[in-house]
């Protein structure tokens, strides 16, 4: 559980909650990495009475065990010490596992301040298409990672988040801002294929570094995962496909997403207001965090409530499509889009914002 390797305190903010970290400088730089655009690290301690995420330290002896265990991937130890409100990292060892559960549970204590604070968690992506801040819905498996990626790729779109976007109604009725999360994106094998052509998918995937790689290669072969996956960090995201990061983005417009089982059902359809809130309901997730909802997380519920007002009131749509025609659906729903819903009059800044790209390891500054 611990190594030689001496730790030093930092200081993890977003734009909801400051955490403590403390890890190695060498770990620190990795989650620096993994967590820009979203949340910013520097050194020195943390505010009084904030929670700590540490490394290579023993817990006391009151500290209560947790257990991560995702499908597919090692199972990752904690131990939870209330009264000092730190959380302890115990194994798997090793600085890329280490580097991930430390970030993990830095994520998840920053989500449950956004949702306490009223932000609603949504099943969607969140893309910049062509201007316009789209909120694409949809559960597993609705094409959502594969449609952002193309839109990507086709030079319309920016990715703010990829599948779970917070959502929260700006004042005086200005709009709904929507914010994403330094989470790895799980992307089906057979969508690089489409993307990149085989030979370029095979290379991406031999370069990526999280760790669970090394075991997901388990669920393809259980039958869980049909197509097979793989988890990319937002650096790899952004050298990948040659773009940068949004942090958050306004949201102009919501997209139901979701894949076509034969070509005549493809198209968008407009979502009458009597029925986008129960639509939408569908999606908003119970529970800010897949692990470690620890933390409390009851939320503020006017808040929350103003949201969805804000939220039913946006243009809505449905939209289905190919899986094998993405890059050609994305100019499809770019040109419903620039039909149905007014160009935004924000200034580029005001769209998108904290727009930047993790650095590649070879860039890392």
């Amino acid at each position: 559980m611990t190594s030689s390797a001496p730790t030093h305190r930092y200081t993890v903010r977003s734009h909801v909650e400051s955490t403590g970290l403390t890890c190695s400088p060498s770990v620190a730089r990795h989650i620096d990495r993994l967590a820009r655009p979203y949340l910013s690290l520097e050194p020195g301690p943390c505010p009084p009475g904030a929670w700590e995420v540490v490394a290579d330290t023993e817990p006391p002896a009151s500290a209560l065990p947790e257990t991560v265990t995702a499908q597919g991937e090692a199972s990752v130890r904690y131990a939870v010490d209330r009264t000092r409100r730190t959380l302890y990292h115990l194994a798997p060892g090793g600085e890329a596992w280490v580097t991930q559960s430390l970030l993990r549970a830095t994520r998840a204590i920053h989500r449950s301040a956004a949702s306490r604070q009223g932000m609603l968690f949504l099943h969607a992506g969140l893309v910049e298409l062509d201007g316009r801040g789209v909120a694409l819905v949809g559960g597993s498996r609705a094409g959502k990672t594969t449609f952002v990626m193309a839109s990507v790729l086709h030079g319309a779109g920016v990715m703010v988040c990829n599948d779970d976007v917070s959502l929260t109604a700006e004042p005086q009725g200005s709009g709904v801002l929507g914010v994403g999360w330094p989470r790895s994106v799980s992307v089906r094998l057979d969508t690089l294929d489409l993307l990149f052509g085989r030979e370029a998918a095979r290379a991406a995937l031999s370069s990526l570094t999280h760790p669970a790689n090394q075991t997901l290669g388990s669920l393809r072969e259980s039958g869980v995962e049909e197509h097979g996956t793989a988890l990319i960090y937002p650096w790899e995201y952004a050298d990948l496909l040659d773009t940068r990061i949004g942090r958050s983005a306004t949201v102009d417009a919501i997209v139901h997403l979701s894949l076509a089982d034969d070509p005549s059902e493809t198209g968008a359809t407009d979502v009458p207001p009597a029925e986008r809130a129960g639509l939408l309901e569908r999606h908003v997730l119970g529970l800010p965090n897949k692990h470690l909802n620890i933390f409390g997380h009851a939320p503020d519920d006017a808040t929350a409530d103003r949201t969805r007002d804000a939220l039913a009131a946006l243009p809505t749509f449905r939209f289905r499509y190919a899986f094998e025609d993405a890059s050609r659906e994305v100019e499809r729903l770019a040109g419903h889009l620039r039909a149905r819903v007014p160009a935004p009059t924000r200034s580029p800044e005001h769209r998108l914002t904290g727009r930047a790209a993790p650095a590649g390891p070879g860039r890392h500054r």
